[in-house]
């Protein structure tokens, strides 16, 4: 967190003083989390207010700690993916290195004092997804999954044309022309994944990759062990 923004803890409560946008990003972000955040005014200096807890970030483990949370950031993994996603979503740059709040065991992304918005044909400049790379590598976690579903997804949204013939290959044989490509799922189950959504269905080098039209609901995503990537 930037050093000239005074923060304190009280009770359970974490307070902050905010930057111009901070406040409105965090409730566009966690209108969709349930993190609860608010503002409050005490001796002229307008607050962030939420729950107090640790940060995890690259600025507060040092490596030789890293083993020790490396496990809770892999079970929070599918709910931090979904806040990356959505700001990307939002059209929001997160523009630093991510931190996240622990709180009742989920990792909630925090201390956004230098994101601002970004147009979206810009987005491969201001992707938030890189950002979680770096996070990701720091603690030495395997990321290749997303990396390689968001190909896929791209590829297939495009007009097929890659530098590797093995995607060239994939997209002459899967493309449905007659669907959208909006949302991408990823499996770590090799099982050959059947839903009745229609859906292009991937056999990558990390796992299963589902592209689809429409969101998946929750009881298909459990049964075939799904995350959702966007």
């Amino acid at each position: 967190m930037k050093g000239d923004k005074k923060t304190f803890i009280e009770g359970n409560t974490f307070y902050k003083e905010h930057s111009k946008n901070e406040f409105l990003f965090l409730k566009m972000l966690h209108g969709e989390t349930g993190l609860q955040i608010d503002t409050t005014m005490i001796d002229g200096i307008q607050y962030i207010t939420m729950p107090a807890g640790h940060v995890i970030s690259v600025n507060t483990i040092p490596k030789n700690k890293v083993k020790q949370v490396k496990h809770i950031i892999a079970n929070n993994m599918p709910f931090i993916i979904k806040q990356v996603a959505l700001l990307n979503g939002l059209g929001v740059y997160y523009s630093d290195n991510l931190q996240f709040l622990l709180y009742n065991n989920r990792l909630y992304l925090i201390d956004m004092d230098n994101s601002f918005l970004y147009q979206y044909d810009t987005y491969n400049n201001y992707n938030n997804f890189d950002l979680l790379y770096n996070f990701l590598n720091y603690f030495s976690l395997d990321y290749s999954f997303i990396d390689e579903s968001l190909n896929m997804l791209f590829l297939f949204q495009g007009d097929g044309f890659s530098f590797f013939e093995e995607e060239t290959r994939l997209y002459k044989q899967l493309n449905d022309p007659s669907m959208q490509k909006n949302h991408v799922y990823y499996s770590k189950n090799k099982r050959h994944i059947q839903i009745e959504q229609k859906n292009i269905h991937v056999y990558g080098k990390t796992g299963n990759i589902i592209i689809t039209e429409m969101l998946l609901n929750p009881e298909i995503r459990e049964q075939w062990e799904l995350i959702r990537i966007i």
